[in-house]
């Protein structure tokens, strides 16, 4: 006779409904904790993607009052009640080495000055007194080779008196097109660093110095392609603009914006735009 116990057997199963029970709640504990994970990582990417848009806001209201002022305002400045603020340096450019442009690239075609003498909104006063220096100009990272990024320079020089005053032009280029364009051959730095407004920089071409006597202004356009350029001169020149660089911070987030505020262009009377095109 078969005697048949029911209850023993559901009693050897219970240890696998537990199991099941377990493995449930640890799937479900991982799915929930990814989500959590994951919308604790957006609402992250989401409040540095805020505070990185407010820093930078307030880096340009800086900037903006900067140029209102035409000085630095005081201290920082605090934006309402949201944690945030901005802080501006007013620097003079002058002496005599500087990056053209606040050390952005000057546009192709475009061209930056350089001022030999003062620059004044007095008629009577600008362009004087005249200035005799030679300059040499450098530009080009060294990883620049010559190809479609690498620009040539063109540089006019005005001298003489204001009232007749007399029209310089070189260019130089240090790629092989010189056989197209009749360039003048730049010259190699060699890779040797050079010191601009007291900071060591190094750059891959130079001008030959060029001497001018009783000048007046000077233009310098590159060609082909944007370049950081510099300017190095044995006589001290005249302030050429501000460079404005403002941060802004919001929370643990900060943005900084340099902006490089020149002398407004020169009287087209004087140095008509049209004389300096590539064309």
């Amino acid at each position: 006779m078969v005697v048949l116990c029911p209850d023993k057997h559901w009693e050897r199963q219970k240890g696998q409904v537990l199991l099941i029970v377990v493995l449930v709640m640890i799937v479900a504990l991982t799915v929930g904790l990814s989500l959590i994970s994951r919308s604790v990582t957006n609402l992250r990417t989401s409040t540095e993607e805020a505070e990185s848009q407010k820093a930078l806001a307030a880096a340009e209201a800086g900037v903006e009052q900067a140029l209102k002022l035409g000085t630095a305002p005081a201290g920082d400045r605090n934006l309402g009640s949201n944690n945030t603020t901005y802080s501006t340096k007013v620097t003079a450019i002058s002496g005599a080495s500087f990056f053209l442009n606040g050390g952005n690239a000057v546009p192709k075609d475009d061209g930056a000055d350089v001022w030999l003498s003062n620059y004044s909104t007095d008629e009577s006063i600008i362009f004087t007194p005249p200035l005799s220096t030679t300059l040499t100009i450098y530009w080009g990272d060294t990883g620049n080779t010559c190809d479609a990024t690498a620009p040539a320079l063109e540089i006019a020089v005005i001298t003489g008196p204001k009232t007749t005053p007399s029209l310089q032009r070189y260019a130089y280029d240090a790629c092989p097109r010189v056989g197209q364009n009749n360039f003048t051959p730049a010259l190699s730095t060699g890779g040797v660093q050079v010191d601009i407004a007291g900071k060591n920089y190094t750059f891959k071409w130079k001008t030959p110095p060029i001497t001018i006597t009783n000048g007046l202004i000077t233009r310098i356009i590159p060609i082909y392609h944007d370049g950081k350029i510099a300017v190095k001169s044995t006589a001290i020149l005249p302030q050429q603009g501000n460079l404005i660089e403002s941060t802004g911070t919001s929370g643990e987030t900060k943005r900084r914006v340099n902006v490089f505020q020149g002398h407004p262009k020169i009287p087209t009377e004087l140095f008509p735009y049209s004389i300096f095109s590539p064309q």
